[in-house]
């Protein structure tokens, strides 16, 4: 073991590209995969989570990352690492040990699905018809039988470990400003949070329509009908960035299905969410708020908005998705005051990328629809509000509440 782990530190010193990409071409990456799904009942024995370090290290710096990529996927590297983050501790000693291979492992995961390839290959294996494991034979052309690849429920299984608490350890850094969190680069050792990087692999995955469909797919518990995007919506609000940057990618790709637009924006609720991380603590006048869900102004002084800018960059995106989907989308963001939210993060956005997707989605919202009076599109939201009469502002449910339609029998069928 002493040879192993010596040798898999070797690998990691190597930092220079020239050393990496030698290291890729002469075939490095096949023993590392096979260390690295190696288990041993020595807890010394750091080899197999030294081999997914360097594993890592080479699969996301310098020239060769995207040939290090394609040789761990041939090494059988999706199933390898979603075993390693599927395991269990082999003991209290081994606990730590434990969750930063488990990171390591998802951190791979989430390299390896940025490719279609791998995003392909990970659906396939883990999204299997109604979660029930298959496993038949099938021929190839020249009549031999052959074992198909195995399916089994592993994406439902990683996303149940993933929105648990159990696994997550209490930061004690906590009272760090968030502005520092922010500069920091992630560490993808850190294994207080294990199941982080799932985000990204989930982000990942609902690139292509199999993934997107076990997210928006309905499903019945317990007299209840949810989807695995409600699900993770909560995870806008966790404290942990990579976990809100995956979960922002992941509404951003599900806003890519135009065919989903009214049941994200009406069964869902969705744009509500979306504004939440973007509403910050500035005080907005009477006439902004009226029509607003209260969600996004309760908070007043104390809301703190999104501080991490690839989130709010995927954030802005999904509604700038939203209104290009169709002339009745718009509608319904006009309705829901989300301009008053653009407009408020727009005026203290530092990042020029972030503040073109908010003025693009200001044309959709607030230009007037073919065939409208001029200065119709300012008052469809006024018209929602006072169209049966003043109403209070109650208290929208919580984050966490799913919201239903408002107005059921409305005809959303037309087409732009």
């Amino acid at each position: 073991s002493d040879l192993r782990t010596a040798a898999t530190e070797a690998v990691i010193a190597v930092v220079d590209r020239d050393g990496m990409t030698n290291l890729i071409r002469h075939g490095v990456v096949k023993p590392l995969c096979k260390l690295a799904s190696r288990e041993s009942d020595d807890t010394n024995d750091q080899s197999n989570t030294n081999a997914l370090t360097a594993l890592l290290h080479l699969s996301s710096n310098g020239p060769s990352a995207p040939q290090c990529v394609e040789d761990i996927m041939d090494a059988g590297g999706v199933q390898r690492m979603t075993e390693i983050a599927l395991s269990s501790s082999r003991s209290p000693s081994d606990n730590d040990g434990w969750r930063k291979r488990v990171n390591l492992s998802l951190a791979l995961l989430a390299n390896m699905t940025r490719t279609e390839r791998g995003a392909v290959e990970f659906v396939g294996r883990s999204v299997p018809d109604e979660a029930i494991p298959t496993s038949k034979k099938i021929e190839d052309g020249e009549g031999e039988k052959k074992l198909s690849i195995p399916s089994r429920p592993t994406l439902p299984l990683l996303l149940s470990r993933f929105l648990s608490d159990t696994y997550v350890v209490a930061n004690k850094e906590d009272e760090e400003k968030e502005e520092d969190k922010e500069e920091k680069k992630n560490d993808d050792e850190n294994g207080d949070d294990p199941y982080q990087h799932f985000a990204a692999v989930l982000m990942n995955a609902s690139q292509i329509e199999a993934g997107r469909k076990f997210i928006m797919r309905l499903n019945q518990e317990q007299k209840l009908t949810s989807s695995v995007l409600q699900k993770i919506l909560p995870q806008l609000c966790s404290p942990n960035p990579t976990r809100r940057r995956g979960i922002s990618g992941t509404i951003k790709n599900c806003c890519f299905d135009t065919d989903s637009s009214w049941w994200l924006l009406n069964e869902v609720n969705i744009a509500k969410y979306i504004c939440y991380p973007l509403a910050g603590p500035e005080e907005l006048d009477v006439d902004d708020k009226k029509g607003l869900d209260p969600d996004l102004w309760l908070e007043g002084p104390d809301k703190v908005r999104e501080p991490d800018k690839m989130a709010r960059l995927f954030l802005v995106e999904s509604i700038l998705l939203l209104c290009a989907s169709g002339r009745k989308s718009r509608e319904v963001l006009r309705k829901q005051k989300i301009y008053v939210i653009l407009k408020m993060t727009d005026m203290v956005e530092e990042s020029e990328d972030v503040s073109d997707r908010i003025n693009e989605c200001v044309q959709f919202l607030r230009r007037d629809e073919e065939g409208t009076e001029e200065g119709s599109s300012d008052l469809v939201a006024q018209e929602a509000f006072y169209g049966e009469g003043q109403r209070l502002a109650l208290p929208a449910p919580s984050a966490s509440t799913e919201v239903g339609v408002d107005n059921p029998e409305k005809d959303y069928d037309d087409v732009d």
